[in-house]
């Protein structure tokens, strides 16, 4: 049986943090992606483990995987002999906003098939199999506040735990699912601090009631450590819309005469949005074509993952996508609808009640994607490059409406900028490239060798 670990002092931290992206937790029922609900206060949270699961990655990439094993145990030794305890205690990640409700998003979401580009049907065809193309995913909007409390018995690690919190307020650090569309950053708005000297009466009275202390018996903790950064790359896309721009969202809140029949999709601040994973699955599929092309297919693999399967392990990719505002909310509330008509292509002639109307979004895009320094990052950047470029020259739009010249984005300026501090440009109106460090060649020069 494992020795159990001996301790005189505990620091307790309480954090109060606020998603600056969305955040999604499965609940891993249904069909759909429901976030996760508390059986009792009938709120989001994020469970215990998948807190300390975000906690130990990151502390086994900087400090290597004996000290994290040594801190948060080792429960997956078949033998009880060497067992290691545990030496933190995690609470439940609970969810509020001042009293407000908390803003939930519904987002739909399609998978693609590569090789014809389109959506494929719903069901396999002579069978009861679904293909799950079509689905939406539940996030907790931006702006939701989550507290946790951690506690910690070792208190030499007192230190390389507060850089786990650097690293969270850095936003190195992603909570819950869907990390490569961009989701799951937090700012750490309060993170308070009390350690308990267990060898003083007084201090072990005050752990007996640990949860009923007010804020004034807890000491505030600075977050001014530097973090090293484990971003490769930034890139940056400036530019506008040429037309208008429609991102179809789940259902129209309004109903009546005037009202549009599909929208674009909106965040939780209600801004009119390029949601990361519909850029991402526009540029991965540019990604792909110019990848095959080139015959460097495993390129896509580091850059954008792979699940697992019976023969191979899974594999996690290095890419990032954030969510894009487009235009202004005011201008894009007021903007026209636009009335369509749905043809039969046997007739010729407008299908019945084939009337519909659309609310387009157009204005200044700022598109931004991350790339992590892992899975050969200067290969990603460069292959990342060729689909931006391909962007930039009108050969792929975003959102629906290819046919019909929607989608279309007018680059102005794309920005690359390394984790060391380097930096290049393309700018598009200008027909220039400055890139006098070497940036944007050692990365395109990298797409071809392994």
């Amino acid at each position: 049986m494992a020795e159990m670990y001996q301790y005189d002092k505990i620091i307790k931290y309480w954090v109060k943090a606020t998603c600056t992206k969305p955040l999604h937790v499965g609940s891993g029922e249904g069909d759909q992606g429901q976030v996760l609900i508390h059986p009792v206060d009938g709120k989001p949270f994020v469970q215990a483990a998948s807190i300390a699961g975000v906690f130990r990655e990151y502390y086994v990439r900087a400090n290597g995987f004996n000290e994290a094993e040594m801190l948060f145990g080792a429960s997956n030794l078949e033998e009880e002999e060497g067992r290691k305890e545990s030496r933190v205690r995690i609470s439940d990640g609970i969810f509020s906003k001042d009293g407000e409700k908390i803003v939930m998003e519904l987002r739909p979401r399609v998978k693609i098939n590569p090789e014809t580009g389109v959506c494929d049907s719903s069901t396999v065809q002579g069978s009861d199999k679904k293909s799950g193309q079509k689905f939406e995913m539940e996030y907790v909007g931006a702006g939701a506040q989550i507290t946790f409390s951690f506690y910690l018995f070792d208190v030499s690690a007192e230190e390389k735990l507060l850089d786990v919190f650097s690293a969270i307020q850095q936003q190195q650090i992603q909570f819950g699912g869907q990390k490569s569309n961009g989701c799951g950053y937090l700012q750490i708005d309060r993170l308070l601090y009390k350690k308990f000297d267990m060898t003083n009466e007084q201090d072990r009275r005050l752990w007996m009631r640990e949860e009923e202390l007010g804020e004034k018996n807890y000491d505030t903790a600075k977050l001014e450590r530097e973090i090293k950064n484990q971003n490769a790359y930034e890139i940056v896309v400036d530019g506008r819309t040429e037309g208008e721009l429609l991102v179809k969202s789940i259902a129209v809140a309004d109903c009546g005469k005037d009202a549009p029949d599909c929208t674009n999709i909106q965040n939780a601040k209600k801004d009119y949005i390029v949601p990361g994973s519909s850029f991402k699955g526009v540029i991965r599929n540019q990604m792909e074509q110019i990848a095959k092309y080139l015959q460097v297919p495993e390129i896509i693999e580091d850059t954008f993952g792979m699940a697992q399967n019976k023969e191979e392990k899974g594999k996690m990719g290095n890419i990032r996508f954030f969510d894009t505002v487009v235009g202004n909310q005011k201008d894009n509330d007021q903007n026209r609808l636009t009335h369509r008509i749905h043809i039969d292509k046997f007739t010729g002639g407008v299908m019945h009640r084939g009337l519909f109307t659309e609310k387009n979004v157009y204005g200044n895009v700022k598109f931004r994607i991350r790339i992590l320094n892992k899975n050969a990052p200067d290969r990603t950047c460069g292959l990342l490059l060729f689909a931006l470029r391909d962007l930039a020259v009108g050969m792929v739009n975003v959102g629906s409406g290819y046919h019909v010249g929607k989608g279309f984005i007018q680059v102005d300026r794309l920005t690359v900028k390394s984790g060391d501090g380097r930096k290049a440009e393309v700018l598009f109106d200008k027909n220039q490239i400055n890139d006098n460090q070497g940036i944007i060649r050692k990365c395109m020069d990298a797409v071809g060798r392994k």
